[in-house]
């Protein structure tokens, strides 16, 4: 599926200071894992770790594999890569308020022939069809979420990478959420989640810590 090989990071602080993100770091999500919690302290780096898995950040030293080849670094190679394998979901679920929520999904999908009925297939998936001609703005947090995960999984990529995803919802809409993240691995869509919610992290089969500059396993 997608690794990481010797991953080493360097950022810079805001009084110009480098800082050590990442040193030789290692991730591999394999076929028989459905979900992956990536949690770990406020600045010790997860969503730039979901960045360069997405291949959005491609500054940093190391390998990137894809089924046990290394991709070429570029951001070209990359957006091809991402466009066909990955999908992404974030906190605010970033939709344009001046678009349908089908308009919105539509987004996901590199080709626009067909586009429509893949949209209107993902959000029939997450329960929320009926609302395909509303705008965003009408929507409840825990819908506008729907929104953003049927846009990820619109073009059936086999990964879908999200970052805090029920960081914004409350308790109850977050169960939600996790109902239908269950739903979706059963269908075959695998997860690497950054999260800080003890809850997500124990719902997935597998779960990591960023810790000084490493991704460990956790102590029992």
């Amino acid at each position: 599926m997608i690794a990481l090989r010797d991953v080493s990071k360097t950022i810079t602080e805001p009084d110009r200071s480098p800082r050590v993100l990442f040193d030789r770091l290692d991730f591999e999500l394999s076929d028989d894992e459905r979900s992956v919690a990536i949690t770990g302290r406020s600045g010790s780096g997860k969503s730039t770790l979901l960045r360069i898995l997405a291949g959005l950040d491609t500054d940093f030293e190391g390998t990137y594999e894809h089924d046990g080849r290394a991709l070429e670094r570029t951001a070209p190679r990359m957006a091809a890569h991402r466009l066909r394998h990955i999908g992404i979901v974030t906190q605010d679920a970033d939709l344009l308020g001046d678009r349908t929520v089908l308009d919105n999904v539509r987004l996901g999908v590199p080709e626009r022939s067909g586009s429509a009925a893949l949209a209107l297939a993902a959000l029939e998936a997450v329960g929320i069809s009926h609302l395909a001609g509303k705008r965003p703005g009408r929507l409840s947090g825990g819908e506008a979420q729907r929104v953003a995960i049927a846009r990820a999984i619109a073009k059936r990529p086999p990964v879908v990478l999200a970052d805090e995803p029920t960081g914004a919802l409350d308790e109850r809409t977050e169960d939600d959420v996790l109902t239908l993240f269950d739903l979706l691995q059963r269908a075959g869509t695998r997860f690497v989640i950054v999260t800080h919610s003890g809850r997500i992290a124990q719902r997935c089969d597998r779960r990591l810590v960023l810790h000084q500059k490493q991704l460990l396993e956790p102590h029992p």
